[in-house]
Parts: structure tokens; C-alpha cells; sequence
């Protein structure tokens, strides 16, 4: 499940770095770089530890990440009256939740 995450948000990673070279709107650049220096150390490191923890079952570690990334892509999406990112943010919110349910369970036996 955090496998797909990581996918999911290298995925949008991706698209967010595709949006910097293409756009002509130097505001509009300026955000899209903000957000890509967000998920950069989510798709880096943060999600990679998140898997790590699963594996080594420190189930709250991982929770917490989930919870975390969470908040760091809300933080990207709200440079923006109407998100570019947004379809993509939000699928990858549902993914999370998922996660931090599952994680949840796992935590309390």
C-alpha cells in the first residue's frame, strides 16, 4: 500500500516538475517549484522510511509519516486558489487515509 503511495506521489513529483518548464507564469513557477521542493524529500525519504518502519513493524512510525505527508501536501495545495495538482492531491489524500486506517488496525492488534 505505502509502495503505492510512493508511486503515486514520484508520479505527481513528476508532473509538478513537467508544470515548472512548461508554464510562462512566473508566479505560477514560483509555486509549482515550492511544491516540488515539498515532495521531493517525501518521495526521497519520508515514504521510503515509512516502508522501511512497516517492515521492521513500528506500525506508529509509518502512521505518523502518513499523517505528516498529509499535511505537507496540503501545505503545497494551498498556494493555490484552484490547485493545478488537485485531482492528484486528492487521490493521493484517499490513499493515505487508507493507509493511516490499516496502520491504525495493525496498532491496536
Amino acid at each position: 500500500m505505502v509502495s503505492d503511495i510512493l508511486q503515486n506521489a514520484t508520479n505527481t513529483l513528476n508532473y509538478i516538475q513537467v508544470l515548472v518548464s512548461q508554464t510562462k507564469d512566473l508566479q505560477l513557477q514560483r509555486k509549482l517549484s515550492i511544491c516540488a521542493e515539498t515532495y521531493i524529500p517525501l518521495v526521497k525519504t519520508v515514504l521510503p522510511q515509512a516502508i522501511d518502519s512497516i517492515n521492521q513493524k513500528k506500525y506508529g512510525l509509518a502512521a505518523y509519516s502518513m499523517v505528516y505527508i498529509g499535511k505537507e501536501i496540503d501545505s503545497c495545495n494551498k498556494q493555490f486558489s484552484s490547485s493545478p495538482l488537485g485531482d492528484r492531491t486528492s487521490f493521493l489524500h484517499k490513499l493515505l487515509d487508507i493507509a493511516a486506517a490499516i496502520l491504525k488496525q495493525l496498532i491496536s492488534g
